[in-house]
């Protein structure tokens, strides 16, 4: 009888010890003023982490809290703890953390997380975060990846963020390094940032952001840049702030320099083989070999071979063999062989103008074929149906020909000449001898 009260007793205290086994190896503190104080500050509403401990080979738990580990690998039902792991794998059903991780892999259902992480892989299903910095091989998640610094080969997740990258390739929906990527590829469905991006490729889905861009290709729809120093830039909109440097610029809208139309304070440069599109924009001087598109515009300037197009234009000087507008070529000064278009507009021509209406405001040395051809001062040839200048230093043929000074010659049905020529007016040909002020030495007047 006695020995079955006793068992019975025993058998009472099974659960008591089993629950003080489960209490000390993780979460129940010990009391520091003893039993009474213990008796005063433990609940059941009250708990507290144990003090991490050291541990070696393996080691299992619903919430353990490791100092350093050494071993082969950890295990946690629910959230894992380490401050250093050495080892070969941690893995956890909601949350793994570590101060640092040096092995394999970190394996977190939930989210992996560890200070500094030096290994293969670091895999968490919701989030990975290396606050300090990662060095390895592959950081994958289904959701996020985040690492101040990333030194490895694949940062793959919808959402991937770095402070610095240097790597293979930073894969996802939405991509971001905040200081400098350098690597071979930034692929982001949505969108692709870095402040310094030095690779081969980014491409986006949707809009690729980078202050300063170094690489073979920026593809996205909206393809957008500070300084571009690369082979290409392609988007729907290709755009630059500051500096374009590189190949070629190619996009249905590509625009270099943050100005408006009616701003006077544009900037921008380019300096590459072309710009190709719709409508090439530069809000600054261009060089390069052409601006070909719909509409373009070198705001301060064009150095080239070309610029075609059903508008082209530049407010400043142009020194290339062809401006094409098959409406209207516009140069404030132009330098080259020939300024095509409908309507070609300058103020001072060094070569051709070849159109239906050509304009030389002030100058021009060279040749107006054109049915209205205009100039403020001639040095060679206008030949239209109507020729009309202030001075002409060269010959006229049209149908109606007028200079204000003629020193040269004009052939037309109706010739008139104010100053220089022999006769004011004549038919078929009229000869003028006026002098550079515009006085007519061999007619004393023509009152």
């Amino acid at each position: 009888m006695r020995q079955a009260k006793t068992l019975l007793a025993a058998a009472a205290l099974l659960p008591l010890l089993f629950a003080a086994r489960l209490a000390r190896a993780d979460d129940a503190p010990v009391a520091a003023g003893g039993a009474a104080a213990g008796a005063e500050e433990a609940s059941p509403t009250m708990e507290a982490p144990a003090a991490a401990y050291d541990w070696a080979l393996l080691h299992a738990g619903v919430r353990p809290h490791l100092a350093t580990f050494g071993g082969v690998g950890t295990f946690a039902l629910a959230q894992g703890r380490v401050h250093h792991f050495y080892g070969v794998a941690s893995f956890a059903t909601v949350r793994q953390d570590a101060g640092v991780f040096v092995g394999a892999t970190e394996i977190a259902l939930g989210q992996a997380n560890a200070e500094k992480f030096y290994g293969v892989a670091q895999l968490g299903l919701s989030k990975n975060l290396a606050s300090g910095s990662f060095a390895g091989v592959t950081q994958l998640s289904l959701a996020h990846n985040d690492a101040e610094s990333f030194g490895g080969v694949l940062q793959l997740a919808p959402y991937d963020r770095a402070g610095d990258f240097y790597g293979l390739a930073q894969i996802g929906g939405y991509d971001r390094t905040e200081r400098d990527f350098v690597g071979a590829l930034q692929l982001g469905l949505a969108h692709d940032e870095a402040d310094r991006f030095r690779g081969l490729a980014q491409v986006s889905l949707a809009h690729a952001a980078t202050r300063d861009f170094g690489g073979a290709l920026q593809l996205a729809p909206y393809a957008h840049t500070n300084d571009f120093a690369g082979v290409v830039q392609l988007g729907v909109l290709s755009r630059d702030d500051e500096e374009f440097a590189g190949g070629l610029q190619l996009g249905i809208i590509n625009k270099v320099g943050s100005g408006s139309l009616f701003s006077d304070e544009r900037d921008g440069s380019f300096a590459g083989v072309a710009q190709v599109g719709w409508i090439n924009w530069n809000d600054g001087q261009f060089a390069g070999a052409l601006q070909a598109g719909t509409v373009n515009l070198a705001a301060k300037g064009f150095t080239g071979l070309a610029q075609i197009g059903l508008a082209s234009a530049t407010e400043r000087e142009m020194l290339a063999p062809v401006q094409l507008g098959a409406i209207v070529a516009y140069a404030e000064e132009f330098h080259g062989l020939t300024q095509i278009g409908t309507v070609t507009v300058s103020d001072h021509v060094r070569g051709a103008q070849l159109g239906v209406v050509n304009v030389s405001s002030e100058d021009h040395y060279g040749l107006q074929l054109g049915a209205v051809d205009y100039s403020g001062d001639i040095r060679g040839a206008q030949i239209g149906l109507v020729n009309v200048a202030d001075k002409v230093r060269g010959v006229q043929i049209g149908l109606f020909n007028n200079a204000t000074s003629l020193r040269g010659l004009q052939i037309g049905v109706v010739n008139h000449a104010e100053d220089g020529s022999l006769v004011p007016w004549s038919t078929i040909i009229n000869m003028g001898f006026g002098s550079d002020g515009g006085e007519a030495p061999l007619a004393a007047s023509n009152d």
